[in-house]
């Protein structure tokens, strides 16, 4: 069997050509991933300003400002955020100045109030000196014009946008979401808010992996399931063929009913048949009606494993995620870990802290159908093959899950 990485790698060599950049409303912008740079076109802040509350003076002035012997200025008005003064400030003299705004014509310092007192109306006393600069936000201290501020492959987060506000910019190009077409299988299943019938079961895999393609960035496409002929599930695929990517769910087995495979080898081109691991042994991926084509276990937490390791990195990729790679990291176990596998087992797991330490926890419950074992999961402890058990404390790598199933 083709180990995940082999697997990943040829998966991705199949990412079709990006589609042309979009212009979208800054307030629709988290999350979306920058299709072009993006650079300064002024500096940021545009004018030099108060970092704090406090006054506006020569620091010349407070050179010998001591508690001993404060120094007292001449208080010339006040000067708030947005109404900038022409008038130069006098050796001598001072301004009460809020934070953010404008520094007047002169003076290159800026007192804490806390540092000083207001011995008479029009006078204030500073009991300390300042320094040049002290206190003070240089324009373009933040951003200069010409600079290059995002690179295409950046990931909007709440700060970028805001950084985006500060430029000006109130729409940003971004890479277009894929279309990903959902296609489960089975003639058990019921859509939910249905009642189930004998033998049936409510179709998750699909609102599952809808939630999963939103989450990757990725624009879900729901079509009715298909039930378990070869000719019912080839029609129901074809009708996916104006998506970018496919996805089924279900029928990728072994079984007498499982058709997807025999379909994609008849209409498309299988690249690979499962992979060496647990749970989502039994992954095809090939190429189907000119699209990628990803035929996906039908057991709830196997199909969200394997979206995870492999539909999702093509869609990041699609999206130019060069950072699409979940962060791994090194953590003991909280408790033993007995089963072993003959097959990499990627283990739902939960972080805790105890002591200060963090530790990851596996969920007792492993079975690939059991889906309340999602509940709280935040990593996926990978188990190499032919090993264990483990011991509490043993050292393990987990692969943290940002956004969670």
């Amino acid at each position: 069997m083709m180990s995940v990485e082999e697997a990943q790698s040829r998966i991705l060599a199949h990412v079709p050509p990006r589609k042309t950049p979009e212009l979208i409303s800054l307030m629709d912008a988290l999350g979306r991933i920058v299709a072009a740079p993006i650079a300064c076109h002024e500096d940021i802040p545009g004018f030099t300003n108060s970092s704090m509350d406090g006054y506006a003076v020569h620091a010349a002035d407070l050179a010998k400002a001591s508690r001993e012997n404060p120094v007292s200025l001449e208080v010339r008005g006040v000067i708030a955020a947005g109404h900038p003064l022409s008038r130069p400030l006098q050796s001598g003299e001072a301004y009460k100045i809020m934070t953010g705004a404008p520094l007047p014509p002169g003076a290159d310092a800026v007192i804490q109030v806390e540092w000083t007192t207001t011995p008479a109306p029009g006078r204030m006393s500073a009991w300390a000196p300042v320094s040049p600069g002290q206190n003070v936000r240089q324009a373009g201290q933040d951003m200069r014009a010409g600079q290059k501020i995002l690179e295409p492959g950046t990931v909007l987060s709440p700060p970028l946008i805001g950084i985006l506000a500060s430029l000006g910019m109130d729409h940003v190009p971004v890479m277009p979401k894929p279309h990903v077409a959902i296609v489960s299988t089975g003639d058990e299943l019921v859509p939910p808010g249905q009642p189930l019938g004998p033998g049936q079961i409510r179709n998750s895999n699909s609102y599952a992996l809808a939630a999963a393609i939103t989450a990757a960035g990725g624009k879900p496409w729901l079509l009715p399931p298909a039930r378990d002929t070869k000719e019912a599930i080839a029609s129901r695929l074809a009708e996916a063929q104006t998506a970018d990517i496919i996805l089924s769910s279900g029928g990728v087995s072994v079984g007498d009913f499982d058709w997807v495979k025999q379909v994609l080898e008849e209409e498309g081109q299988l690249e690979l048949w499962r992979v060496n691991m647990k749970p989502g042994k039994p992954l095809a991926f090939g190429m189907l009606h000119g699209r990628p084509f990803f035929g996906l276990p039908g057991n709830p937490v196997s199909a969200l494993v394997t979206f995870e390791l492999f539909v999702r990195p093509m869609i990041r990729t699609w999206l130019a995620d060069a950072n699409w790679r979940r962060l791994t990291l090194a953590l003991p176990l909280f408790e033993p870990f007995t089963e072993i596998q003959d097959r990499w087992h990627y283990v739902r797991s939960r972080l805790v802290t105890e002591h200060g330490q963090l530790w990851v926890h596996p969920y007792a419950q492993q079975d690939s159908a059991v889906q309340s074992s999602w509940i709280g999961a935040d990593a996926l402890m990978i188990v190499p093959p032919d090993t264990g058990p483990y011991k509490a404390g043993e050292i393990m790598t987990v692969m943290l899950l940002r956004s969670g199933f």
